[in-house]
């Protein structure tokens, strides 16, 4: 595959899942954005919240850094990330306000996407929680994050399954 087939399947992919994800919203009634479906998980809107804050990290913390710095330490204690549960700080936000930040996301992401070129995009970012990645697997973690959203967001078992580098299944 070509570098241009590679960045056009991923804004594809990047587009396909995000749609998706927005018609399983579409498709609760509105008492079920502030439920979670058991004992400590998000709702719905905390979810939404949370994709927001993630998109954020991986473009700027970690896929950027990588881009722009010769291999950075990724680590979250190198960055002093501040990791907050968001299991109700999204129920405070309409979904409008929620909706509209999430696609100011995307869009600042398909950005950095255009911007940045080729050869930019196996560049590496070091010791993140899932091991060392290029920028465009940071990238391609996007619309996977996407889809483990979309089958929680339905109550189906996750078609992606995201391991950490010492193993732990999240």
């Amino acid at each position: 595959m070509s570098k241009a087939d590679e960045r056009r399947d991923l804004v594809k992919k990047l587009d396909a899942t995000r749609a998706e994800l927005l018609g399983s919203l579409d498709q609760l009634p509105e008492q079920q954005l502030t439920t979670p479906w058991k004992e400590g998980d998000r709702t719905p809107k905390g979810q939404l919240l949370h994709l927001i804050v993630t998109e954020q990290m991986y473009r700027d913390s970690w896929a950027r850094r990588a881009r722009d710095e010769n291999e950075p330490n990724l680590t979250p204690e190198s960055m002093n990330q501040v990791v907050t549960s968001m299991f109700q700080e999204g129920n405070q936000l309409a979904v409008a306000e929620l909706l509209q930040r999430l696609e100011a996301e995307r869009q600042q992401t398909l950005r950095f996407i255009a911007e940045t070129a080729d050869e930019e995009m196996e560049r590496k970012g070091l010791n993140t929680p899932f091991g060392d990645m290029t920028v465009i697997q940071f990238m391609r973690s996007l619309y996977r994050h996407d889809l483990m959203h979309v089958d929680e967001l339905t109550q189906q078992e996750s078609r992606y399954n995201v391991v950490t580098k010492d193993g732990r299944k999240l």
